[in-house]
């Protein structure tokens, strides 16, 4: 070829230099996006969770629970209301006319300690209440993390493409260097043309992308909340702690203490459903007063009325609270033997995800960029063609993406795991 030949020897940069190139390069696509970012003027996961907190339908549905909850136990807690009986008869007799008139009040009262069972019952149940409400909380910061490290990926993943599309623009150049001393072609220049194409069709999808998973993530947040447009984090999972810790974690998970609560309740229901047998009395006090032509009169009324349990002894209610009963037991252990044995698959995943990603950025994206500049220096000397300069390119691109893509999937696998464990980092 015509031009001038640049020797391959004296071009290539050293070992060490190439390195600290690929150690930028990562800070800048898997490491904190702060270093290019100040704080103040990105979306951080912290300041993402404290303002989900704040989110004013789900806080207000809660509190509803709750206090649906709450007042089903103050009913249970509250006597029968007594009763006021005004009553009056009149009749004849031998000719003449007798009114008749009763004024008692009479109360219920709870002998056999019904009352006492399903309060506490219901105080159960509103417990188990708040134990769901604490795991829905859990669950709408997962989804925030989710949602947000996603964000952060498709931010790295359009970053990644852009420069990618810099550096054709900067190829360009030399093709057209190469061009002018008659060692290039206009195929290498359309070819060039194309690859450039294909590049911005794939940077506006994930533009396109990025902005889908900015939406997903904003409705989960106030709406009313002023959000930078940029975010700014560590796609890498947090610290991975031991799987005897995580594994402990689950005999407080929320969702489960909910069902032990459940199970509490319907155990108290069926006790007080048992003493259905025991009559609950009336006692009623009063006055009675009799008038009839040339006397009248009256005195004090005494009532007492117990119900007769004869058919219903509380038969029906007792089998339908011990099946709740064994149906929260059973969900309990269920749920929990799963969530056991989901646990140690996750914190294996996440530990292989993340060695992996990290031998990954070490071996296979330092080889790529590696690769890279030898074909840029390759291609100057006249030693390598367009097609393979560009499909250097494309191979350091796909790795940078690949290490984002893994980088990602860790940090689900991550929070998949904190959440399955029920802890809340």
């Amino acid at each position: 070829m015509g031009g001038p030949r640049i020797s391959f020897a004296t071009t290539k940069k050293p070992i060490i230099g190439r390195f600290s190139a690929v150690g930028l390069l990562l800070l800048a696509g898997l490491g904190p996006s702060t270093a290019a970012v100040g704080a103040g003027s990105a979306l951080t996961i912290e300041r993402a969770l404290s303002l989900s907190e704040e989110y004013a339908p789900l806080q207000r549905e809660l509190q509803a629970e709750v206090e649906l909850a709450e007042s089903r136990a103050l009913e249970a807690s509250l006597w029968p209301n007594p009763r006021l009986n005004l009553s009056q008869e009149r009749f004849s007799a031998d000719g003449s006319e007798t009114t008749q008139r009763f004024y008692s009040l009479s109360q219920e009262f709870d002998l056999s300690g019904q009352r006492g069972l399903r309060t506490r019952a219901a105080r159960a149940r509103a417990e188990g209440v708040r134990r769901g409400n604490t795991w829905t909380r859990l669950e709408h910061r997962a989804r925030v993390r989710e949602r947000f490290f996603v964000v952060l990926a498709q931010r790295r993943r359009v970053a990644a493409l852009q420069e990618s599309l810099e550096r054709l623009d900067r190829v360009a150049g030399i093709v057209a260097e190469r061009r002018r001393a008659g060692a290039a072609s206009g195929y290498d220049q359309r070819r060039l043309e194309r690859e450039g194409a294909a590049l911005r069709a794939q940077l506006r999808q994930a533009r396109a992308e990025r902005a889908r998973a900015w939406s997903a993530l904003r409705a989960l947040l106030p709406e009313s909340a002023s959000l930078p447009e940029k975010v700014a984090g560590t796609l890498r999972p947090g610290e991975v702690a031991s799987l005897a810790r995580y594994r402990e974690a689950l005999n407080r998970r929320a969702d489960l203490r909910r069902l032990q609560a459940e199970a509490r309740a319907a155990g108290l229901s069926r006790r007080a459903a048992n003493r259905a047998w025991i009559p609950d009395p009336t006692v009623g006090l009063g006055y009675t007063t009799v008038d009839q032509p040339g006397a009248e009169g009256g005195g004090p009324l005494l009532e007492l009325a117990f119900p007769m349990p004869v058919f219903d002894r509380g038969q029906a209610q007792a089998a339908a609270a011990s099946a709740r009963q064994t149906r929260a037991e059973a969900r309990y252990r269920r749920l929990l033997e799963q969530a056991r044995a989901r646990v140690g698959g996750l914190w294996r995943q996440t530990r292989e995800l993340d060695e992996a990603t990290t031998e990954f950025r070490q071996q296979a994206l330092a080889k790529s960029r590696e690769v890279t500049e030898i074909a840029e220096t390759a291609y100057r000397a006249g030693e390598l063609g367009i097609l393979e300069l560009l499909d250097a390119y494309r191979g350091q691109l796909d790795a940078r993406l690949r290490a984002l893509e893994m980088a990602r999937a860790a940090r689900a696998s991550w929070i998949d795991l904190v959440r399955t464990a029920g802890s809340r980092p």
